[in-house]
């Protein structure tokens, strides 16, 4: 297959984009997580001309933010949003790692995966309400893309703890070193982004969304021993709440 084939693949497992989805084997499955931070800049893309269309018509900043989230959610069909209720309801049920995995198979939200999607909810509302709107554009071009960047080293870096599943395939056909070429779209963007803009705010964007993510993914590894995907879900979503909580904490100190 080709690069925009693969990527168009990746794109229909991890956003509401369908048509490849079913026609896909197991064979070509492997390898595409590399592709999820160039996914990231499509959705960010996606978002950023939302926000663009909206502060044209005037919208209020109430409204603006509140359509965006939800745009955001549709997006990506709130696979990462599910997977992030499922993964609360598992780690925070004090049980063994076992029973933890058998709690985030149900499909049932439970009250901790309740509350864990509204506080991540609730972050991205207020976030998206305090950034100015120029921030607001590279916040929405950026963070995307870096969450996934921030999945594609969960997936790189620790083990399946399934037998099965989607996940275990990306997991398997990834390394390490799939994190540098993963990292080149939107590096590259990035920068792009801090000459178009002719300020360096954009480039703190990265280690904002990446670092907390990271950090959540040892956490979840010293606990569950392995990775779903429900916890790759999760570090998405905590990524890109992260990174636009701490980017207009950052807007405020300036």
């Amino acid at each position: 297959m080709s690069v925009l084939t693969r990527l168009a693949l990746t794109a229909s497992y991890v956003t509401s984009i369908g048509g490849l989805r079913k026609a896909a084997s197991e064979d070509e499955l492997r390898g595409l997580a590399k592709y999820l931070p160039s996914v990231g800049i499509i959705i960010g893309i996606a978002l950023a001309l939302i926000h663009l269309l909206l502060r044209e018509l005037s919208c209020s900043r109430e409204l603006e933010a509140l359509i965006i989230l939800l745009s955001w959610i549709l997006i990506t069909g709130g696979i990462h949003l599910d997977g992030l209720m499922d993964a609360a309801d598992g780690l925070f049920s004090h049980r063994s790692p076992e029973k933890m995995l058998e709690i985030m198979k149900d499909s049932r939200v439970g009250n901790f995966g309740v509350i864990s999607g509204l506080m991540i909810i609730l972050s991205k509302y207020a976030a998206l309400l305090s950034l100015p709107d120029k921030s607001t554009l590279t916040a929405l071009l950026l963070i995307p893309a870096w969450a996934r960047f921030a999945e594609l080293y969960s997936i790189a870096s620790f083990p399946y703890a399934r037998e099965n599943g989607m996940g275990k395939i990306w997991q398997e056909s990834s390394s390490r070193s799939d994190l540098l070429p993963g990292a080149a779209a939107p590096g590259l963007f990035s920068l792009a982004i801090v000459f178009y803009f002719k300020s360096t705010n954009p480039a703190l964007l990265i280690p904002l969304t990446v670092l907390p993510a990271i950090w959540l993914s040892h956490w979840i590894q010293k606990i569950l021993k392995g990775q779903t995907g429900d916890t790759y879900g999760a570090s998405v979503e905590f990524a890109e709440a992260a990174g636009l909580l701490l980017f207009s904490l950052f807007q405020k100190l300036l």
